[in-house]
């Protein structure tokens, strides 16, 4: 209501008295520190007699104002945002002022009277579609994973992978760096990270060449707002699958340094079901082999994560970052699969039941990194380093039982091992200089390199001894440099931007592999060299009508796995790599439209086509391999191909209907047709998915969340996904003055919740379903102590374990 009023006198105060002299007023607002625009400050005019506000206006995304119709006279001018000093100063207006220079200082919260402006849910600015999470209050009880569902057109499943538009190869930044992490720390980290500690989500799905991503770029964006003072902050998030996660967190912040200490524990348990069915059939097309599977698993998880970010403003020029974080789980789970199998033409039963226990798990991973930003000036030039480093350890023993439903084959007992280390280290370094007349160029370079190890026993026990299979028993060493230079250059005229970019890359994969009696070894030892070029066109209105078109030819060169013939054999089928698979290539071409309308939300349109050259997919075909198996059954076997060419073009709609401050309605579409040829077959299949999210505040304390989803089958190299469907209900609300938030969630109420893929391979066909307990009610708890300012840097509790703030 106090927006609407505040509003309202606004628009009042724009009309200027018929037949009066009138004048403008425009200009930019800067930070004073980094000379870098502001976006949506208010600038307002005040009469010097009684300081009621006349007329004003709020910066564009570059911080550019300009304010019309001004009687002229004498004014106080002030210009406020939140976390800036407020900006006042006495102007008389006589004529036009033009190019008017405001600079605001960091380092208190406005108490001065402001000219309230409501920053919309969505932007497009550039290359980036901007999800204001902070501005968003359906979410501020849920985490990033929960934030990162509602920015356009990112998914992430029940076991925490994102992808964007359907591609896994995305690239998450955290405040505009590359985050170096694993899979499982990246996973853990948005599964805890809360989503009232971000700023906004920046999503870019035709990232230029500052870029090293290659199905695009997240940049996830925390509150860095922080005034002098301590601040704690503990709770507790609990389900009923079921799991219980207390956790805790401590800042220290002054002008020139802070400090976040983060620890939590975890304890979850959780089970797993799938059934499914698989055909093999021999070159006439007669069946081989016919199984089926009722698979149930249980897992137990114990786990926890301690953290600490430090930052320090050594000047008013330089500043270093610094972070550390350390992870271990314990799992212990048991599966138990009853399998019915038959070979033919002459049917033999080869069914049994089989059990599974993996009693010592043991997964820890670690990271750590340095940032070094230097700012020449305050027009934006500057240098910064970063240092990155990343651990992870996954290994442990697990037994299992084969209990075989014919006689004629004698019961099977095993024991396997695993143990997998990856560790990896990376540096960049980047300059940045703004030069006159809008131009901005940027440069950098960097380098990365990971190197890891694997082992893998298979053992059975024969006449009370283990025995070692040869075959099933391997170990492999891999290691790999990934170097890139990179240049942009952009140009703005007014509400305009090009920018252009072209980025030199040279990937060197390295692999050995070989079984544990020392044959079989194979190696791969190549390089590629790699360009990506780019183009960026984009236009904004003064009334934030938003317009872009982009160009990125992007090269997908093939990992040391994937090039590797090193074959891994499995009871019923073995895998393998390609050393002859080419780099692919893909073409991307973007165009975007996207409007703020002021009583009624946000519309963001964006169109796109990706043409594949050489696209790198999952063949699945059948073959003899006499060397583990018998010289005639035939097996199923999988290895990475080039598809000769396929080519996705979609249209994502995202409307976002906000009628008053207490109620959001927000609607994510998406539609797109995927085609591929490959040795002659061809296929496509249009695919669609929505998302719908309702937020309403009632009684002026209860907040209420609904969300519904449906994602149709996708079509891949001969593979179809199945459908995914869901629905979700919530409630939260604070106390004691937001001392005391408490929330309540039902997840997948109807039990909808479903995962799984079928093959449609030629000599191979398969179908398959898995779901988990998706079905839970979720109790959350925050208590916080100390100064509500600090509340952005803290870390809050959320779900499963994870990785601090950075």
């Amino acid at each position: 209501m106090k927006r609407l009023l505040i509003a309202m006198l606004v628009a009042m105060a724009t009309v200027a008295p018929a037949g009066a002299q009138t004048a403008r007023v425009s200009g930019m607002v800067r930070d004073a520190k980094t000379g870098e625009g502001v976006a949506f400050v208010n600038v307002g005019l005040m009469r010097p007699s009684d300081t009621v506000f006349v007329r004003g206006a709020t910066t564009n995304f570059e911080g550019r104002f300009e304010i019309s119709d001004v009687k002229v006279g004498s004014y106080v001018l002030q210009a406020s945002y939140v976390g800036y000093e407020s900006y006042m100063d006495n102007i008389e207006i006589i004529d036009n002022i033009d190019d008017l220079a405001i600079g605001l200082k960091g380092g208190t919260l406005l108490r001065e009277v402001e000219v309230v402006a409501e920053k919309p849910l969505f932007q497009m600015d550039g290359e980036k579609n901007m999800y204001n999470t902070k501005e968003d209050p359906s979410i501020q009880t849920g985490t990033a994973s929960d934030a990162l569902q509602n920015a356009p057109g990112v998914e992430v499943d029940a076991e925490g992978n994102i992808t964007l538009r359907g591609v896994s190869s995305v690239e998450i930044w955290i405040n505009d760096r590359p985050s170096h992490m694993n899979g499982e720390a990246l996973k853990q980290y948005i599964k805890q990270l809360p989503a009232n500690a971000i700023e906004r989500i920046e999503v870019i799905t035709n990232p230029s060449a500052r870029y090293s991503s290659s199905g695009g770029v997240i940049n996830i964006v925390t509150n860095q707002t922080v005034k002098r003072n301590e601040f704690l902050s503990f709770g507790f998030r609990a389900n009923t699958m079921p799991s219980f996660s207390p956790w805790a967190s401590y800042v220290y912040a002054n002008d020139k340094f802070d400090i976040n200490v983060y620890v939590n524990a975890n304890y979850a348990h959780h089970n797993i079901y799938s059934d499914g069915t698989s055909a093999l059939f021999d070159n006439n097309g007669d069946t081989s082999r016919f199984q089926s599977h009722r698979d149930t698993t249980e897992n137990r998880n114990f786990g926890g994560y301690t953290g600490l970010n430090i930052n320090w403003n050594i000047n008013e020029k330089t500043h270093l970052a610094s972070w550390v974080g350390f992870y271990p789980y314990w799992g212990n789970n048991h599966s138990t699969v009853n399998l019915d199998y038959y070979e033919y033409p002459t049917p033999l039963n080869l069914g049994y039941r089989y059990t599974h226990d993996n009693d010592d798990g043991l997964f820890y991973g670690g990271y750590g990194g340095l940032l070094l930003e230097h700012r020449f000036d305050t027009t934006g030039r500057k240098v910064s380093l970063s240092l990155n480093g990343n651990m992870s350890r996954n290994g442990g023993t697990s037994n299992s039982t084969f209990v075989y439903r014919n006689p004629a084959f004698p019961d099977q007992v095993r024991r396997d091992y695993s143990l997998t280390s990856n560790p990896s280290v990376s540096a960049e370094l980047n300059y940045t200089h703004p030069l006159k007349y809008d131009w901005t160029i940027e440069a950098g370079l960097s380098t990365d390199f990971g190197f890891g190890s694997s082992r893998q026993t298979l053992d059975t026990l024969s006449g009370g001894v283990y025995v070692r299979v040869p075959l099933r028993s391997y170990e492999g060493h891999e290691h790999g440099m990934d170097n890139a230079v990179y240049a942009t250059v952009q140009k703005r005229w007014g509400g305009f931007t090009a920018k252009v970019g072209l980025r030199g890359m040279m990937a060197q994969p390295y692999s050995r592999w070989q079984y544990d009696d020392g044959s079989g070894s194979t190696t791969v030892d190549t390089t590629f060299l790699l360009l990506v070029p780019s183009l960026h066109l984009s236009y904004q209105t003064k009334t934030f009508t938003s317009y872009s078109l982009s160009y990125k030819r992007r090269p997908d060169n093939p990992g040391s796995t994937q090039l590797n013939p090193f074959i891994r054999y499995d009871d019923y089928s073995y895998s393998t790599g390609n050393p002859n698979l080419l780099v692919a290539y893909t073409h991307n071409l973007e165009a975007a439209w996207s409007k703020y309308i002021m009583g009624f939300g946000m519309v963001n349109l964006n169109a796109y086509l990706r043409a594949n050259t050489d696209e790198v997919g999952e063949m699945t075909s059948a073959g003899y391999a006499p060397a583990f198996f018998p010289a005639t059954q035939l097996v199923n076997y999988t290895y990475p191909d080039n598809i000769g060419s396929s080519h996705t073009e979609g249209l994502d709609a995202n409307i976002t209907y906000r009628p008053t401050g207490f109620l959001n309605v927000r609607l994510n579409a998406s539609v797109f047709n995927y085609a591929y040829k490959y040795n002659g077959d061809s296929d496509s299949k249009m695919s669609w998915s929505v998302r719908l999210n309702v937020w309403a505040k009632v009684w002026d304390k209860l907040e209420i969340f609904a969300n519904a989803h449906y994602n149709s089958p996708q079509l891949g190299l001969y593979s179809m996904s199945v459908a995914n469907k869901g629905v979700d209900f919530g409630v939260s609300s604070d106390f004691f003055d937001r001392k005391l938030s408490v929330y309540l969630n039902v997840n997948d109420i109807f039990g909808l919740a479903e995962w799984g893929q079928n093959t449609i391979a030629p000599q191979y066909q398969t179908t398959g379903s898995t779901q988990f307990d998706s079905r839970f009610v979720s109790l959350g708890l925050t208590w916080r102590i100390g100064k509500m300012d600090l509340e952005g840097k803290a870390r809050q509790g959320g779900s499963d374990g994870g990785t601090p703030q950075m």
